[in-house]
């Protein structure tokens, strides 16, 4: 078990560099705590709902660490949260900019799963259909989150405004 833990601090250690790199170019470094505050909170209720429902009750994925609720709410908060932290520095990008580096923060993500294993896909598919499906994930709870940061939280996303304009 101790090896499953440091397995998820890694995990969560490579995102929060990314996140770090992230708001470095875009020049928001001061904003760091603050995004990451907000971002721990829509993690939490992205992540457990994402979990419990595609996770556990639909078998899609499972975590070395198990279902327990200590665990699956640090992993919203922690996992998720720098996720949410991540799209949030995307208020300004376009579509092209915001899938790109959506793909960007998920390969790192899976990359870092595949050598330090903290959750399992439950399901076999074949190499391009699985990008495909982590693909469309990724991106559809990108959109999410930003949906969420838009209209229930006041940040203005040019990507939605875009959207909504059409």
């Amino acid at each position: 078990m101790p090896e499953a833990w440091l397995h998820f601090a890694i995990v969560v250690s490579v995102q929060l560099i990314i996140f770090i790199i992230h708001a470095y170019y875009e020049k928001r470094l001061s904003d760091v705590p603050r995004i990451l505050g907000w971002g721990v909170l829509i993690g939490i209720a992205i992540g457990l709902s994402s979990d419990l429902i595609l996770g556990k009750f639909f078998g899609l994925w499972s975590y070395t660490l198990g279902f327990g609720p200590s665990f699956l709410s640090l992993n919203a908060a922690l996992v998720y949260g720098v996720f949410a932290a991540n799209i949030l520095l995307m208020q300004r990008a376009r579509l092209p900019h915001f899938f790109i580096w959506t793909m960007v923060v998920m390969a790192f993500y899976e990359i870092t799963n595949y050598f330090f294993r903290a959750w399992t896909y439950e399901f076999v598919l074949p190499i391009t259909a699985f990008i495909l499906f982590l693909s469309v994930g990724y991106f559809a709870t990108a959109l999410v989150i930003a949906g969420i940061w838009h209209v229930f939280l006041k940040h203005r996303f040019f990507l939605i405004d875009a959207l909504l304009k059409k």
